[in-house]
């Protein structure tokens, strides 16, 4: 059945070809008729190969579509991590900057939240940069690569995502502003999810204009506009983020005073253990007289009873009564801001810094 139509169709095309008639006006009459545009187009092929003696030649370069999924996915993909992620330092830098004495959200790890979006920023920025830089000059070299559908149901989906994000943030926005809760702070987060969202928006917009017809001069200065525009925003962000959370070599040391911390906790923590076992069976027990005692009882490990760098152990001194004194030496004060996942009994200065406790009391986390 398929075969007979197809003679049918090449059969008219012949005898309305000899008649005068245009491939245009072949083309639309046939496809109006119901007749698929790839047969029509196939039809015609063949008549002017016949007609011409020369096969039709098949442009190189014209690129798969698989290939294009592969490129626009990966284009996409990378340009939500580095934008969430800038999005999400600077969110970082304002609860920094601009602290809220009563804001319900829970303390966080400062330096940790600012290093992981700049990690996620350093990787997924630079190969975004790389593949769209390789789909525009593959665009302007082969223009029918913009008719791909492939690529406009992605950008599509990507001009849906941010509209959804600037709508959530208007209706965010208007809910704290009707329930009198408009803070700078708020006001800082709500403007930064606007303005990225808005300027992703506005550019793959303006490239889904960009067609056959559209000038590829244009196309290319608003692909340099946004390029640079987005590289200073992701540089800036980086830098500030990076001189808040510390170089490697001044997060080393922040981590060591960490650790630091956290075993002078254990040993706290071991100290109590000691005492409420050794009060049990003597109500006058006091305190242990050294950490020896912590380790060789099983209290304590070893390794946490000493400097994680210098190894040297951590100086411990028994008080009157219950009361006991730990010390070590830190590399840098952390005096003006908490102590991450400790209270602030725990802040230090730079040197050596001693913590009174007493065992019959909880100790302070």
């Amino acid at each position: 059945m398929q075969s007979q139509a197809s003679s049918k169709l090449k059969e008219f095309v012949e005898a309305a070809k000899s008649k005068g008639a245009s491939d245009e006006f072949l083309s639309t009459l046939l496809i109006r008729q119901g007749w698929p545009a790839n047969e029509v187009y196939e039809t015609l092929a063949q008549y002017w190969q016949a007609a011409t003696g020369v096969s039709i030649p098949v442009r190189s370069g014209t690129g798969e579509s698989a290939r294009d999924a592969f490129l626009y996915l990966l284009s996409f993909s990378t340009l939500a991590t580095w934008a969430t992620s800038l999005g999400g330092l600077i969110f970082d830098l304002i609860n920094h900057w601009v602290p809220d004495p009563i804001s319900r959200g829970v303390v966080f790890d400062l330096r940790a939240s600012v290093t992981w979006e700049l990690a996620r920023i350093a990787v997924a920025f630079p190969i975004y940069l790389l593949v769209t830089a390789l789909t525009v000059k593959e665009a302007a070299k082969y223009p029918e690569r913009l008719q791909s559908g492939v690529r406009k149901w992605l950008t599509y989906i990507a001009l849906l995502g941010t509209a959804g994000a600037m709508i959530c943030d208007l209706i965010w926005f208007l809910d704290y502003l009707l329930t009198g809760e408009i803070t700078l702070r708020f006001v800082l987060k709500s403007a930064t999810v606007m303005i990225i969202c808005a300027a992703i928006f506005a550019y793959y917009l303006s490239a889904l204009r960009w067609t056959r017809a559209a000038s590829v001069t244009g196309a290319r200065i608003r692909n340099r506009i946004f390029a640079i525009a987005s590289t200073a925003a992701v540089i800036a962000a980086f830098c500030i983020g990076l001189g808040v959370a510390g170089t490697p070599t001044q997060q080393r040391t922040i981590e060591a005073d960490r650790t630091r911390v956290d075993n002078l906790h254990t040993i706290a923590v071991a100290v109590n253990i000691w005492h409420h076992r050794a009060a049990m069976r003597d109500p006058q027990a006091t305190v242990p007289a050294n950490l020896e005692m912590l380790i060789r009882s099983g209290e304590l490990p070893a390794d946490i009873a000493a400097d994680p760098v210098t190894r040297r152990p951590y100086e411990y001194h028994p008080q009157r009564g219950n009361r006991y004194e730990i010390c070590a030496s830190f590399s840098s004060a952390n005096a003006g801001g908490r102590v991450p996942m400790h209270s602030n009994f725990w802040q230090h200065g730079t040197g050596n810094t001693c913590f009174i406790l007493d065992a019959s009391e909880q100790v302070p986390w």
